[in-house]
């Protein structure tokens, strides 16, 4: 009953967006855990740290996202209109984005680089999936 409202389903891809944003806090604390990092393993600057790592990869993949925003705003309707963006933007973000969040929670949490590669590999899932919802429906919103 409560998502069958038209209205409500413009918001659904943003709520499953927060839901895989706490997915990735939860899925980093176990990763901490189970690669026995050695400080600031507490829920508190697991998060924070979390929301660090999505804020950089939020500003490094920011043209990418924002060129998907902009041509869904001039598609507006039509369909097959977009196509993705340039394979060559998507692969400089994805490295950028890798090599600065494993040297982040290295910094931060002091696993090491190799286990600091397994969490980065753990929690890009749910920062990309997280990015690619909010600004493939934010022109449905606005």
């Amino acid at each position: 009953m409560l998502f069958q409202d038209n209205v409500m389903k413009d918001y659904v891809p943003f709520i499953i967006a927060g839901f895989l944003i706490f997915g990735g806090i939860v899925i980093l604390k176990i990763g901490l855990a189970i690669t026995k990092a050695e400080s600031k393993t507490n829920f508190k600057w697991v998060a924070a740290s979390y929301l660090i790592l999505y804020g950089v990869t939020l500003f490094v993949s920011s043209p990418m996202l924002l060129e998907m925003f902009i041509s869904e705003m001039e598609c507006q309707g039509v369909p097959d209109c977009y196509y993705g963006p340039d394979g060559g933007m998507i692969a400089i973000s994805i490295i950028f984005s890798v090599f600065l969040v494993l040297n982040l929670i290295n910094i931060i949490h002091k696993p090491g680089l190799p286990r600091s590669f397994i969490l980065t590999i753990l929690i890009l899932g749910p920062i990309i999936g997280a990015n690619y919802l909010i600004f493939r429906n934010i022109g449905s919103v606005i």
